[in-house]
């Protein structure tokens, strides 16, 4: 007897809706209804949902099963496909690159390679921005049940719950408060960082159930009924409906007219509980309905009726009668085009009555009638595969239930759920016969998962294991080899350069393997030429046979001579992605594009379009390392352009991945989170930031070099200090000069720096010099600083002409917005040649001046104007083209720049098209617009127009 309304939870149902207001004001939120079973949390997020619907947001529902190992991200793949059926995905050029994170829950909406990788951050980041493309109201997602949950699911929540408090999506879930320890850690830790709330649920008072009785029966409740129910049910609304629903059927409550009234005393006939009432009704179906009942409870709350016909060998009438019987017992309902058990704690009632014979007989049976099914097509997959694993171990079939749980966990790892992949794989190895060949698969599957979970300790000591257990077997040779090179891979990728190159002594066989992982030991060791020496002997080795290894070695060319030649670390990069493309190899098309785009940065007018190519190919790969550290180099390339508020919100986000999921390149995330604030004016966060890269791993090697040369040194240009910036790029010169190979682009600017200030006293001939013969020369904006350093000691010994034409080569016009260090790069300039009398020094200062102040850069822009008095210009009183600006919008604080975007948002240009029109980038463009309605006060773009001419 269901309930019709939802009785008391007031307090509980307002923080639900204030949960349901938030998105359509574009916030979020996480809300968590805990409680015992049956205290009411679905019954209280089905209201949820009807309001939510009635609100007009979109819902999308799922939840987690019971199971001993949960297929990943069940839940939010059922709460997916679901609202799919009704529900479109928005064409969204910002949701479009994660749509094959979404495939991973509904293949419709595209199909991730099964190259291995976490998806956890980017189903929960293509989650997100699927709620933002909805828009509209909001979104609603629910998920129930989370205390059987996956781990990839508590991650999904868990990133969601971290990151969606600006994003329209409502995430309300359910679980039960001791069942799992994980789930309440994890509640736990986002209740203390406030990103998440509990919602705990407790069982209801003598009043509330008073009231739920009176809504079941429609009318006053019988004398003594109150008291008894809350005395047998607790206080628990699903037992509370049981226990009337008993009642009636069995004729102890009976309706007569239209008041209630207890037929038989109920001193007498003492209610059962959930348990026995369970009991009592399996007592009452017939023997075939009852063990239909037992093997559909073995298969789980949503049950598969073929499969369970075929395992008992029903024919199909038998079964529909049987499943009557069960309908009609409450036992079992509809549910689409099945059937599932009614309550969670209903099949756990019938499960704790079956004998463990019963058990056994039931469980073999429904394995082979999966198993069947799985070799017909009609079931597929990892959850087959653990289905089948559970049924086998059930029926004590252990043999076949550790292929199962080996199979399971090679597709978990085929999906990157390395969790789930690595718990089924423990259940293989428990039920694998010692040093049989089934344990032997099993011990390199998780060597396979150790090492690409980073946890490399484990993956050396799962590896000397069996190398040390083969070596005395003949018959393994090629196992052994193979075991012994993924052992020198994980020893490489761990920096543990003597013993990798002890692995790769003892393993023979595969020379082509074998010379791509010597070239990366050399790489490590910074033998540069011996790097190169190896990947090309493993290039003849493979030919044309082994395209993986080929864009192995490729990549490890391209490496060795990004820190020298520019153009031909480009030219390797670019074949080994030639090869990659050509050959379908999506995780190295993605290594070898993102290799590429961080080429581009150090162009003179960088761009991101093979860096956004790469995340990406990345993302719809699932390379989640790959796609982190090409956003790094995105941030990276923001700061260039001073775009810090977009820089900063991205590098949040990628050090929040990297942290989470262990990934590399931490300190460097650290490095460019430091910059940032540097560039800010946050001193001390800044210096917070480079004492956390020393304390993460790192390279020592990359931190000489990059604190000074990548944020002391470009913090310093900023702010005018050009001495102090001086005093940084020496020092990230003389640091890189100790590691060639290491990459430093703007090394050029040292030798403009010393021949403008002579803090050596030769003009700087020594660092030009330097600068000309060392690495990485050919670089864009090293050749371009290295020219004006070159005009500027032409312009001081008195070669006018020919120091005017050597800055006008360098200075040749790019498109696009020029980068803020080119600007100083010029301000430089200006001052030798005020000092020097050649050229015009005047315009490059105004031009230096306007870039400044446009990009904020203030102390900059001061030291610019005390530069040009010192030479005799005059200062402009304002910003460079401020006096175009009205006096009435003068007066509210528009800037030049401000009144040149109000002009064209007037004239009724998108944001795309001013930022074209201008050189800027359209976040620029999006932050002036908002500055315009901050400051004139209108409402919208279309009240701005009212303001242009006061």
């Amino acid at each position: 007897m269901r309930c019709p309304v939802l009785v008391s939870r007031t307090a509980e149902t307002a923080q639900l809706r204030d949960a349901l207001a938030r998105p359509s004001a574009g916030h979020g939120g996480v809300w968590v209804l805990r409680g015992e079973p049956g205290v009411g949390k679905s019954r209280l997020a089905a209201s949820v949902v009807a309001e939510a619907e009635q609100a007009g947001l979109a819902v999308l529902a799922g939840r987690a099963v019971r199971s001993s190992a949960p297929m990943p991200m069940r839940p939010l793949g059922e709460a997916l496909l679901a609202w799919l059926r009704t529900g479109t995905v928005p064409d969204d050029s910002r949701l479009a690159p994660y749509l094959p994170a979404l495939g991973r829950l509904a293949p419709q909406l595209g199909t991730a390679p099964d190259d291995g990788g976490s998806s956890v951050m980017l189903v929960g980041e293509a989650l997100l921005r699927l709620a933002a493309a909805i828009g509209g109201a909001g979104v609603l997602l629910v998920v129930e049940d989370l205390h059987w949950a996956d781990p990839e699911t508590l991650g999904v929540l868990e990133y969601v719950a971290d990151n969606v408090r600006d994003v329209p999506l409502a995430v309300v879930a359910t679980t039960r408060p001791h069942e799992a320890p994980v789930v309440t850690e994890l509640l736990d830790s986002l209740q203390a960082r406030g990103a998440a709330r509990v919602v705990g649920l407790e069982p209801l008072d003598a009043d509330d159930v008073a009231a739920m009785l009176g809504a079941c029966l429609d009318g006053p409740v019988p004398d003594g009924l109150v008291d008894w129910v809350l005395r047998f049910s607790a206080g628990f609304p699903l037992l509370v409906e049981e226990v009337l629903a008993d009642l009636q059927s069995s004729g102890a409550l009976m309706l007569e007219g239209e008041r209630w009234r207890v037929a038989t005393g109920l001193e007498a006939t003492v209610p059962p509980s959930f348990a026995r009432s369970v009991e009592a009704r399996l007592a009452a179906l017939g023997s075939v309905a009852r063990e239909v009942m037992e093997a559909s409870a073995l298969l789980g709350t949503d049950f598969d009726w073929e499969v369970v016909g075929a395992a008992l060998a029903i024919d199909d009438r038998a079964l529909a009668g049987a499943i009557r019987e069960l309908r009609d017992e409450r036992l079992v309902v509809p549910s689409g085009d099945g059937f599932a058990i009614r309550h969670a704690l209903t099949r756990e009632a019938v499960l704790a009555t079956l004998l463990p014979p019963d058990r056994r007989r039931l469980a073999g049976a429904l394995a082979a009638a999966v198993e069947a099914g799985a070799a017909d097509g009609a079931v597929a997959g990892t959850g087959s595969e653990q289905a089948l694993a559970e049924l086998f171990e059930t029926a004590g079939d252990d043999g076949r239930a550790a292929q199962h749980w080996l199979a399971a966990g090679r597709a978990a790892l085929a999906r990157g759920a390395l969790t789930s992949a690595l718990d089924a794989l423990d259940r293989a190895a428990a039920l694998s016969e010692a040093g049989g060949e089934l344990d032997l698969e099993v011990r390199e599957a998780r060597l396979e998962v150790h090492a690409l979970a980073g946890d490399l300790p484990q993956a050396v000591a799962t590896a000397d294991e069996l190398i040390e257990e083969l070596s005395g077997r003949s018959d393994e040779g090629e196992r052994l080899v193979r075991l012994r090179y993924r052992l020198a891979r994980a020893l490489l990728a761990g920096g543990l350069w003597d013993e990798a190159e002890a692995a790769l002594t003892s393993a023979d066989g595969d020379p082509g393997l074998g010379h791509v992982l010597a070239a990366r030991l050399a790489l490590g060791r910074e033998q540069e030429d011996l790097a190169v020496e190896q990947a090309r002997a493993a290039l003849a080795a493979v030919g044309d046979d082994r395209p993986e290894v080929a864009c192995e070695a490729w990549e490890v060319v391209g490496r060795a001579a990004r820190g020298r030649d520019v153009i031909q670390a480009e030219e390797a990069f670019e074949e080994g992605f030639r090869i990659a493309d050509g050959s379908g190899l999506v995780l190295w098309r993605c290594r070898l594009l993102a290799q590429l785009g961080a080429l581009d940065i150090i162009g003179r007018r960088p761009t991101g379009e093979r860096l956004v190519a790469a995340r990406s190919a990345a993302l719809a790969a699932g390379a989640i390392a790959t796609a982190a550290r090409v956003e790094l180099d995105i941030n990276m390339l923001r700061t260039r352009y001073y775009e810090l508020d977009e820089a900063m919100a991205a590098i949040e986000n990628a050090i929040e991945m990297m942290s989470r999921l262990r990934l590399p390149d931490l300190s460097i995330a650290y490095l460019v989170r430091a910059l940032t604030h540097g560039l800010k004016g946050d001193d001390d966060a800044m210096t917070a930031d480079l004492a956390r890269a020393r304390e993460v791993p790192h390279d020592p090697a990359l931190l000489d070099v990059g604190v000074p040369g990548h944020v002391l040194g470009p913090v310093s240009l900023t702010r005018g200090k050009y001495d102090e910036a001086l005093t940084h790029w020496a020092a990230a010169v003389a640091a890189a000069d100790r590691y060639p190979s290491l990459p430093f682009s703007a090394r050029g600017l040292w030798a403009l720096l010393e021949t403008v200030l002579d803090s050596g006293g030769d003009g700087g001939a020594a660092a030009r010099e330097a600068i000309r013969n060392g690495p990485q020369a050919n670089a864009p904006y090293n050749r371009f600083v290295l020219r004006c350093a070159d005009a500027v000691a032409l312009g001081r010994a008195g070669e006018r002409q020919q120091a005017e034409q050597v800055f006008a080569d360098a200075e040749w016009p790019f498109g696009g917005r020029e980068p803020w260090m080119e600007l100083h790069a010029r301000a430089l300039v200006a001052r030798a040649a005020a000092a020097s009398g050649w050229g015009a020094p005047d315009q490059w200062f105004r031009q230096a001046l306007d870039g400044f102040v446009d990009y904020g850069q203030t102390e900059a822009a001061s030291a610019c104007r005390v530069a040009m008095r010192e030479a005799g210009i005059a200062v402009p009183r304002r910003a460079v083209g401020s006096d175009r600006v009205p006096p009435h919008l003068q007066a509210l604080g528009v800037t030049a720049r401000e009144y040149d975007v109000l002009e064209l948002v007037v004239s009724g240009m998108p944001n795309k098209a001013i930022a074209d029109r201008l050189f800027l980038s359209v976040r620029t463009v999006e932050t002036h617009v908002a500055r315009l309605l901050q400051r004139t006060g209108a409402a919208d773009r279309g009240e701005l127009a009212a303001h242009l001419t006061g």
